[in-house]
């Protein structure tokens, strides 16, 4: 794994083009979003890959987040994974929402797991598939490797709330170009609404959609394709990658967060993997909101 002297990654905000009386229901939004994945923008991201001399041959395989550097130089390498997930809606048909571990990995559960099999009846989506599949979400995002996510092939509403190991604090209670959370989406082109949670699961802070993921940077990262019924096809597909500051949101920390079909025009089939960074370990100081 090699270090570059020097960091591409870029990140873009744009208010929101409606303002309301509370800041509970106020959508604001980062990037373009479904617009080819960042117009060639990059974010700085080294992993391990074991099996491989590079990400690109990891395509079956771990892909392991080592560390992050950001905008200003700043390099992090401790990382902060899921620990419970609840309250997983999906409304959608069978074999759309699934999730994926690349099926040589050694990290994760490998293997590909529809919602609609969960429960045993692989007919139709019951109240029992979506709780069990909360279990998969969770196998998929307590580790490291980031080569296991939810693959969504709908349109149709979805959400899930996360819990991660520790509580997920903001590095400075101003914006910047640090993010203390990493979303991965496959092929970079699909929004995605996020949400912070107090400990009770209520909404805090500011609701944010995000999109125009960026190309990671110095190698890319890829993921195989699969069929319905799990076998491994001949292509592949990029994932690209966002960082979040946590001011985005509203919020100054949070361990709970609601990830979610958002309501706005363009690809909302979010194929995610959500990543928490250690950027600090003590609270930063309160925001105030006018």
């Amino acid at each position: 794994m090699t270090r570059s002297n020097h960091n591409l990654a870029t990140k873009g905000f744009l208010a929101p083009a409606i303002a309301v009386t509370t800041i509970f229901f106020c959508s604001q939004t980062i990037g373009g979003g479904g617009c080819g994945g960042g117009n060639g923008s990059t974010i700085e991201i080294h992993v391990e890959t074991p099996c491989c001399s590079s990400p690109s041959g990891a395509k079956d395989s771990d892909v392991l987040i080592r560390s992050v550097v950001w905008e200003d130089g700043s390099e992090f390498d401790q990382f902060i994974f899921a620990s419970d997930v609840t309250d997983v809606e999906y409304e959608g048909p069978n074999n759309k929402l699934r999730i994926i571990t690349a099926h040589e990995s050694t990290v994760g559960t490998p293997g590909v797991f529809s919602i609609q099999n969960e429960d045993g009846d692989g007919s139709s989506i019951s109240e029992t598939d979506k709780e069990l599949f909360a279990d998969r979400i969770l196998n998929a995002w307590n580790h490291e490797n980031l080569n296991s996510y939810i693959h969504r092939r709908s349109s149709s509403h979805f959400s899930c709330t996360v819990e991660y190991e520790e509580t997920i604090r903001d590095n400075s209670p101003l914006e910047d170009d640090i993010g203390e959370l990493i979303v991965f989406e496959v092929s970079g082109n699909s929004w995605l609404q996020i949400e912070a949670l107090d400990d009770d699961g209520n909404p805090i802070g500011t609701p944010l959609v995000v999109g125009n993921y960026h190309k990671v940077y110095p190698e890319r990262l890829y993921t195989r394709k699969y069929s319905n019924n799990g076998s491994p096809l001949c292509g592949s597909y990029e994932i690209r990658a966002l960082g979040v500051d946590l001011s985005d949101l509203g919020v100054n920390e949070a361990r709970k967060f609601r990830f979610s079909k958002p309501n706005t025009s363009g690809d909302t089939k979010a194929s995610i993997r959500v990543v928490g960074v250690k950027t600090s370990t003590l609270p930063t100081a309160a925001m105030v909101f006018d």
